[in-house]
């Protein structure tokens, strides 16, 4: 009897490259309801005439790319991976920080050691926040101090002058996205450019390591959708490379975090999703961050693109007003008052235990609010457009449509 390889085996995995294209094993599996790579070579095809009545006389593998379709419901501690892919301007703080203490001397981007005034209370094993602000970011401490210097568990994203404030801290973490718009974010020293993904397929079909990646993994859109019947659900496309055999077999380390009900979010128009700019009669809520990415090919003797570049991002989403009270939502339209839009999503747990997501919107441009007669009541189908503004960016300045904010106890992405 032929080997056979159900489905249900199947997972994926995700790890944050440190270069661009070149494979990493996974640091998390993320679990998914969908993942659909295509593979798409460039065909290159020999028309040339030849006294015959046939049309192609050869078929020659030109380069090549894949897509990538994904989605699922959501959960807490994955998104931030496809968040980073998609925004690159990120900052991290940590809960109750203790053993309050400075940086001793500035600390550069891109190394893995910080010099502390005081090393009291740090210790092997322990969660350190450095900085604060659009800056802040957070590290495992590896072995013991060496005098004064602390060695990280990974490179620094930004850099921190002396006298910059340290503390160990503790889950839950909050995360903070944002639009990059210069070359100093996670995504390294490449203008502007968040970093890039390899995606590990397990379905064990693939000879020996029964896995294919995708590398150099580059999100061109990300949708979190909110219906109060159901999960709170994702979709997601991607291009990267065209996979290739996992270097080594991968092992499945699923999240002990559970999903969430989209029943516990929260909208705010005009406002924050409390107190009065609350909106209570939301059925369905949705927000669509989009990139425009173009995948280029060189004359460089490979067939892999030379690059995957991020262009201009778009923030759209839908407001789903069931049933409608009042005709706010066509007015807000007619107006083009462009309110503030929040909305919050949890599962309703304290501490570590906690899972959030928060979009906000400075400027939430309604461009279309039809009235919907296919219920009981009426009710409105709004959609929007976020607006850039100065008030959802980070550390880049410059302008940016929407940020996010992740609550869980992934101590940094």
């Amino acid at each position: 009897m032929p080997n056979v390889y159900p489905v249900s085996r199947r997972f994926l995995g995700i790890g944050k490259e440190v270069t661009p294209g070149t494979a990493v094993v996974p640091t998390f599996t993320f679990p998914m309801t969908t993942f659909t790579p295509s593979d798409k070579p460039i065909w290159l095809r020999d028309n040339s005439w030849r006294n015959a009545m046939a049309a192609t006389y050869g078929v020659i593998q030109g380069p090549e790319q894949a897509e990538l379709d994904m989605g699922g419901p959501f959960y807490g501690d994955a998104m931030g991976y496809l968040l980073l892919d998609m925004f690159g301007d990120y900052a991290v703080t940590g809960s109750t920080p203790t053993n309050a203490t400075t940086l001793s001397a500035p600390s550069n981007a891109g190394v893995s050691t910080i010099t502390l005034t005081s090393v009291v209370g740090y210790t092997a094993g322990i969660i350190i926040q450095i900085g604060s602000g659009t800056t802040a970011e957070v590290r495992k401490q590896v072995g013991a101090p060496a005098g004064s210097v602390v060695t990280l568990d990974s490179p620094l994203y930004y850099t921190h002058a002396a006298a910059q404030a340290a503390a160990t801290v503790v889950a839950p973490y909050t995360h903070k996205f944002y639009l990059l718009n210069n070359g100093v974010g996670a995504g390294g020293s490449v203008a502007a450019q968040p970093p890039t993904y390899t995606v590990t397929d397990y379905t064990g079909l693939t000879p020996t390591v029964e896995a294919r990646t995708y590398n150099s993994m580059v999100l061109s859109e990300l949708v979190i959708t909110s219906n109060a019947e159901e999960l709170l659900t994702w979709s997601a496309k991607a291009s990267s490379w065209v996979s290739q055999l996992a270097s080594i077999k991968p092992t499945a380390a699923v999240t002990s975090t559970a999903t969430q009900a989209a029943w516990r979010s929260k909208v705010g128009i005009g406002g924050p999703a409390s107190g009065g700019t609350q909106v209570l009669n939301v059925q369905e809520w949705s927000f669509s961050i989009s990139r425009d990415i173009a995948v280029e090919f060189t004359d460089q003797g490979t067939q892999n693109p030379y690059s995957i570049v991020r262009g201009p991002m778009t923030v759209t989403g839908g407001l789903n007003f069931m049933p409608a009270i009042d005709e706010v939502p066509l007015t807000t339209m007619l107006a083009n008052t462009q309110p503030q839009l929040q909305m919050v999503a949890d599962n309703g747990l304290a501490g570590s235990s906690l899972n959030s997501i928060q979009f906000d919107s400075q400027l939430g441009a309604y461009t279309q609010s039809n009235l919907n007669v296919g219920g009981v009541p009426f009710g409105f189908d709004t959609e929007f457009e976020s607006v850039a503004n100065t008030t959802n960016v980070g550390q880049s300045l410059g302008f940016g449509p929407a940020s996010v904010t992740l609550i869980n106890n992934v101590y940094t992405y």
